[in-house]
């Protein structure tokens, strides 16, 4: 656990499942980054721990857990070139974010991310789709 700061605003630094978390409070105060911060361990700790879940798939990046569908959609498909083509969108956007810190708000973020680089909404919902079943095993990745 540390505090440090970064021009005005408070940053927090942990390590959590092996992996550094370091991310801003987005606040001037002392005292409300380090409630931030205990904040975001305890919503960690509790996605982690969640009930019917095997904790070792919480954690995985979207970019891991979009490699393993992909290669099992393969096996199972004639031709997994759409599935290739949506997820590689839902990778090059999300692929760096954990399972657990998936939320509505990451997927409002990405469709309009989407839909301001003018792909149509249709896509975007394939996209969202294959994103879901690709996360079964983990969670439901954009249905929290």
């Amino acid at each position: 656990m540390a505090l440090f700061k970064r021009g005005n605003v408070w940053w927090y630094k942990f390590r959590f499942a092996g992996r550094m978390i370091r991310e801003s409070a987005k606040t001037d105060s002392k005292t409300v980054a380090r409630a931030a911060e205990h904040q975001r361990r305890r919503e960690l700790e509790e996605g982690y721990n969640d009930i019917g879940d095997r904790r070792d798939e919480r954690i995985q990046p979207i970019s891991a857990v979009a490699k393993v569908y992909l290669d099992e959609y393969r096996l199972k498909h004639r031709s997994a070139t759409f599935a290739e083509y949506a997820l590689g969108h839902v990778v090059r956007h999300l692929g760096k974010l954990l399972v657990v810190d998936v939320s509505p708000d990451t997927v409002r973020q990405y469709q309009t991310t989407r839909l301001r680089e003018k792909a149509s909404p249709k896509s975007i919902n394939e996209e969202a789709g294959f994103s879901c079943e690709s996360s079964k095993n983990v969670g439901m990745l954009f249905a929290r």
